[in-house]
Protein backbone atom coordinates (compact mmCIF):
# COMPACT_ATOMS: atom_id res chain seq x y z
CA UNK A 1 0.00 0.00 0.00
CA UNK A 2 1.42 3.42 -0.92
CA UNK A 3 1.60 6.41 1.41
CA UNK A 4 -0.92 8.47 -0.59
CA UNK A 5 -3.51 5.67 -0.56
CA UNK A 6 -3.17 5.07 3.20
CA UNK A 7 -3.42 8.78 4.03
CA UNK A 8 -6.42 9.20 1.74
CA UNK A 9 -8.21 6.24 3.32
CA UNK A 10 -7.57 7.63 6.80
CA UNK A 11 -8.84 11.10 5.90
CA UNK A 12 -11.97 9.70 4.26
CA UNK A 13 -12.70 7.51 7.25
CA UNK A 14 -12.22 10.35 9.74
CA UNK A 15 -14.50 12.56 7.67
CA UNK A 16 -17.24 9.93 7.52
CA UNK A 17 -16.84 9.29 11.23
CA UNK A 18 -17.37 12.96 12.02
CA UNK A 19 -20.41 13.18 9.74
CA UNK A 20 -22.08 10.08 11.15
CA UNK A 21 -21.25 10.88 14.75
CA UNK A 22 -18.98 7.87 15.23
CA UNK A 23 -16.52 10.06 17.12
CA UNK A 24 -19.11 10.27 19.91
CA UNK A 25 -19.67 6.55 20.08
CA UNK A 26 -19.00 4.68 23.30
CA UNK A 27 -16.64 2.24 21.61
CA UNK A 28 -13.55 2.80 19.50
CA UNK A 29 -14.17 1.82 15.89
CA UNK A 30 -11.95 -1.12 14.94
CA UNK A 31 -11.57 0.10 11.32
CA UNK A 32 -10.26 3.43 12.68
CA UNK A 33 -7.58 1.55 14.63
CA UNK A 34 -6.53 -0.38 11.53
CA UNK A 35 -6.43 2.74 9.35
CA UNK A 36 -4.32 4.70 11.83
CA UNK A 37 -1.96 1.72 12.12
CA UNK A 38 -1.67 1.61 8.31
CA UNK A 39 -0.91 5.34 8.20
CA UNK A 40 1.82 4.90 10.82
CA UNK A 41 3.46 2.07 8.87
CA UNK A 42 3.29 3.86 5.51
CA UNK A 43 4.81 7.07 6.88
CA UNK A 44 7.49 5.43 9.04
CA UNK A 45 11.06 6.18 7.92
CA UNK A 46 12.64 2.80 7.19
CA UNK A 47 15.76 4.53 5.75
CA UNK A 48 15.52 2.69 2.45
CA UNK A 49 14.78 3.97 -1.07
CA UNK A 50 11.78 1.65 -1.43
CA UNK A 51 8.39 1.59 0.32
CA UNK A 52 7.84 -1.19 2.82
CA UNK A 53 5.23 -3.87 2.27
CA UNK A 54 3.14 -4.85 5.25
CA UNK A 55 0.19 -6.97 6.30
CA UNK A 56 -1.72 -6.19 9.48
CA UNK A 57 -3.38 -8.92 11.49
CA UNK A 58 -7.16 -8.70 11.76
CA UNK A 59 -8.51 -7.19 14.95
CA UNK A 60 -10.86 -9.48 16.85
CA UNK A 61 -14.41 -8.21 16.14
CA UNK A 62 -15.30 -8.95 19.77
CA UNK A 63 -12.74 -6.37 20.98
CA UNK A 64 -14.47 -3.60 22.95
CA UNK A 65 -12.41 -0.49 23.66
CA UNK A 66 -13.63 2.83 25.01
CA UNK A 67 -13.61 5.57 22.37
CA UNK A 68 -10.59 7.88 22.22
CA UNK A 69 -10.93 11.67 22.04
CA UNK A 70 -7.72 12.06 20.03
CA UNK A 71 -5.50 10.26 17.55
CA UNK A 72 -4.08 7.01 18.83
CA UNK A 73 -0.46 6.79 19.97
CA UNK A 74 1.26 4.16 17.82
CA UNK A 75 4.81 2.81 18.02
CA UNK A 76 6.63 -0.43 17.41
CA UNK A 77 6.38 -2.68 20.45
CA UNK A 78 10.14 -3.17 20.24
CA UNK A 79 11.88 -0.13 18.74
CA UNK A 80 14.67 -2.27 17.25
CA UNK A 81 12.25 -4.70 15.61
CA UNK A 82 10.79 -2.79 12.66
CA UNK A 83 10.65 -5.57 10.08
CA UNK A 84 9.69 -9.20 9.72
CA UNK A 85 7.12 -10.54 12.17
CA UNK A 86 6.69 -7.77 14.69
CA UNK A 87 3.89 -5.82 16.37
CA UNK A 88 2.59 -2.33 17.06
CA UNK A 89 1.80 -0.91 20.47
CA UNK A 90 -1.41 1.12 20.08
CA UNK A 91 -2.55 3.31 22.96
CA UNK A 92 -5.36 5.63 23.90
CA UNK A 93 -4.46 8.32 26.44
CA UNK A 94 -7.71 10.22 26.91
CA UNK A 95 -10.42 10.12 28.13
CA UNK A 96 -9.59 6.53 29.01
CA UNK A 97 -6.31 4.66 28.95
CA UNK A 98 -5.95 1.40 27.10
CA UNK A 99 -3.28 -0.35 25.04
CA UNK A 100 -3.31 -3.21 22.59
CA UNK A 101 -0.62 -4.99 20.57
CA UNK A 102 -1.33 -5.54 16.89
CA UNK A 103 0.82 -8.15 15.08
CA UNK A 104 2.11 -7.13 11.66
CA UNK A 105 4.39 -8.57 8.98
CA UNK A 106 6.71 -6.00 7.38
CA UNK A 107 9.03 -6.61 4.41
CA UNK A 108 11.71 -4.02 3.63
CA UNK A 109 13.75 -3.71 0.44
CA UNK A 110 17.10 -2.03 -0.22
CA UNK A 111 19.95 -1.94 -2.74
CA UNK A 112 22.69 -4.21 -1.40
CA UNK A 113 26.20 -5.03 -2.60
CA UNK A 114 26.81 -8.02 -4.86
CA UNK A 115 30.10 -8.91 -6.58
CA UNK A 116 30.09 -8.98 -10.39
CA UNK A 117 32.97 -11.41 -10.84
CA UNK A 118 34.26 -14.28 -8.69
CA UNK A 119 36.45 -13.43 -5.71
CA UNK A 120 39.30 -15.51 -4.30
CA UNK A 121 39.98 -15.86 -0.60
CA UNK A 122 42.10 -12.91 0.55
CA UNK A 123 41.36 -10.85 -2.56
CA UNK A 124 40.75 -7.15 -1.95
CA UNK A 125 37.27 -5.90 -2.77
CA UNK A 126 37.37 -3.65 -5.84
CA UNK A 127 34.51 -1.13 -5.96
CA UNK A 128 34.44 -1.59 -9.74
CA UNK A 129 33.53 -5.23 -9.14
CA UNK A 130 30.43 -4.31 -7.12
CA UNK A 131 26.81 -4.08 -8.22
CA UNK A 132 23.91 -2.93 -6.08
CA UNK A 133 20.70 -4.89 -6.51
CA UNK A 134 17.27 -4.52 -4.96
CA UNK A 135 16.73 -7.29 -2.42
CA UNK A 136 14.32 -8.02 0.40
CA UNK A 137 16.46 -7.50 3.50
CA UNK A 138 13.87 -8.68 6.02
CA UNK A 139 15.37 -12.14 6.41
CA UNK A 140 19.04 -11.34 5.75
CA UNK A 141 20.41 -12.09 9.21
CA UNK A 142 24.09 -12.26 8.24
CA UNK A 143 24.54 -8.56 7.58
CA UNK A 144 24.89 -6.80 4.24
CA UNK A 145 26.27 -3.64 2.67
CA UNK A 146 24.09 -0.81 1.37
CA UNK A 147 25.15 1.95 -0.99
CA UNK A 148 25.82 4.19 2.00
CA UNK A 149 28.14 1.67 3.69
CA UNK A 150 31.91 2.00 3.12
CA UNK A 151 33.25 -1.00 1.25
CA UNK A 152 36.89 0.01 0.81
CA UNK A 153 39.70 -1.88 2.54
CA UNK A 154 37.74 -5.11 2.66
CA UNK A 155 38.78 -8.56 1.45
CA UNK A 156 37.12 -11.89 0.80
CA UNK A 157 37.24 -14.37 3.68
CA UNK A 158 36.62 -17.28 1.30
CA UNK A 159 36.14 -17.95 -2.40
CA UNK A 160 32.98 -16.29 -3.69
CA UNK A 161 31.10 -17.03 -6.88
CA UNK A 162 29.70 -14.16 -8.99
CA UNK A 163 26.53 -12.46 -7.74
CA UNK A 164 27.14 -13.39 -4.11
CA UNK A 165 25.57 -11.14 -1.49
CA UNK A 166 28.48 -9.56 0.37
CA UNK A 167 28.03 -9.79 4.12
CA UNK A 168 29.90 -9.94 7.41
CA UNK A 169 30.49 -13.69 7.09
CA UNK A 170 32.21 -13.69 3.69
CA UNK A 171 34.17 -10.42 3.69
CA UNK A 172 36.16 -8.67 6.39
CA UNK A 173 38.46 -5.67 6.87
CA UNK A 174 41.70 -6.10 4.93
CA UNK A 175 44.67 -7.13 7.06
CA UNK A 176 47.27 -4.37 6.93
CA UNK A 177 49.61 -6.22 9.29
CA UNK A 178 50.13 -9.99 9.36
CA UNK A 179 51.69 -12.14 12.09
CA UNK A 180 55.47 -12.36 11.70
CA UNK A 181 55.63 -9.34 9.37
CA UNK A 182 58.39 -6.78 9.82
CA UNK A 183 56.62 -3.46 10.43
CA UNK A 184 57.48 0.17 11.04
CA UNK A 185 56.84 1.37 14.60
CA UNK A 186 55.98 5.06 14.80
CA UNK A 187 56.32 6.61 18.27
CA UNK A 188 54.63 10.00 18.55
CA UNK A 189 55.80 12.36 21.32
CA UNK A 190 54.64 15.97 21.44
CA UNK A 191 54.20 16.13 17.69
CA UNK A 192 57.52 14.43 16.96
CA UNK A 193 57.78 11.03 15.30
CA UNK A 194 60.43 8.45 16.14
CA UNK A 195 60.53 5.41 13.88
CA UNK A 196 61.90 1.97 14.61
CA UNK A 197 61.45 -1.56 13.32
CA UNK A 198 59.47 -4.37 14.89
CA UNK A 199 57.93 -7.76 14.28
CA UNK A 200 54.15 -8.13 14.46
CA UNK A 201 53.00 -10.88 16.82
CA UNK A 202 49.54 -11.19 15.26
CA UNK A 203 47.54 -10.06 12.28
CA UNK A 204 45.37 -6.93 12.42
CA UNK A 205 43.40 -4.52 10.26
CA UNK A 206 43.21 -0.73 10.27
CA UNK A 207 42.56 0.71 13.74
CA UNK A 208 43.06 -2.55 15.61
CA UNK A 209 45.49 -3.00 18.47
CA UNK A 210 48.45 -5.27 17.82
CA UNK A 211 51.47 -6.37 19.83
CA UNK A 212 54.87 -5.81 18.23
CA UNK A 213 58.32 -6.94 19.30
CA UNK A 214 60.90 -4.16 18.89
CA UNK A 215 63.83 -5.66 16.97
CA UNK A 216 66.43 -3.37 18.61
CA UNK A 217 65.31 -3.68 22.25
CA UNK A 218 63.40 -7.00 22.09
CA UNK A 219 60.66 -5.30 24.13
CA UNK A 220 57.04 -6.14 23.34
CA UNK A 221 54.86 -3.07 22.90
CA UNK A 222 51.28 -2.51 21.80
CA UNK A 223 50.14 -0.06 19.19
CA UNK A 224 47.43 0.70 16.66
CA UNK A 225 47.61 -0.26 12.99
CA UNK A 226 47.66 3.12 11.21
CA UNK A 227 48.46 2.04 7.65
CA UNK A 228 49.80 -0.95 5.73
CA UNK A 229 52.84 -2.31 7.59
CA UNK A 230 52.78 0.49 10.17
CA UNK A 231 51.95 0.52 13.88
CA UNK A 232 51.60 3.81 15.75
CA UNK A 233 52.17 4.35 19.45
CA UNK A 234 51.16 7.58 21.16
CA UNK A 235 52.50 8.87 24.45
Amino acid sequence: MCRKQANTRLLVFLFLSAVSGLAKADWQSLPSIALQAESFLVNYNYETPYPARFELSQLDHRLKLKACNESLSINFTRSQKIMGNTSLSIRCKTPVKWRIHLPVRIDIYDDIAINKAALLKGQTIDVNNINYRKKKITDLHLGFFRKTDPIERLQAKRNLSPNSILNSTNIAPKLLVTAGQIVTIVLEINGLQIKSTGKALKSASLGQLVKVKNIQSNKIIEGTVSSEGQVSIGL
